[in-house]
């Protein structure tokens, strides 16, 4: 068994090439995604690159989360985000979903139920723009 003490940090991205370690990436949920991007410079350009980003749901944290996620994680996958669901996300309104949708113009599944905070003009700007 392989057992690595925190200085054996860079001993596991040297053996192991980027493109497996994104992989092993690429199954982690959010909140993991977002501890292992603590981990070290090396972790954190894994963990936010855009290719793990491409499926979110914000669901299990629709009481935390406010419009100034969904803009941060718009500017930060934009292109890369295909589904995003924001089901039950009251802090959500049309301030944050203008932002995300022009950011993320690759969008092919967007939940907004429950969000009461988003207004049937911005739905139209949202089908426009995505």
């Amino acid at each position: 068994m392989l057992e690595l003490s925190l200085g054996d940090e860079a001993v596991i991205n040297k053996k192991l090439p980027k493109e497996l370690l994104l992989r092993i990436f690429s199954f982690l949920d959010v909140v993991t995604l977002c501890r292992c991007a603590q981990v070290s410079r090396s972790w954190n350009v894994l963990a936010l690159d855009g290719s793990n980003w491409q499926r979110i749901d914000l669901f299990d944290f629709q009481r935390d989360i406010e419009g100034r996620v969904v803009e941060n994680i718009s500017k930060r996958c934009g292109g890369f985000l295909r589904k995003l669901s924001l089901r039950g996300c009251l802090g959500v309104g049309d301030s944050a979903l203008r932002t995300f949708s022009q950011n993320c113009r690759n969008i092919e599944l967007l939940s907004l139920n429950g969000c009461t905070k988003i207004t049937d003009s911005l739905y139209n700007y949202v089908l426009l723009t995505c």
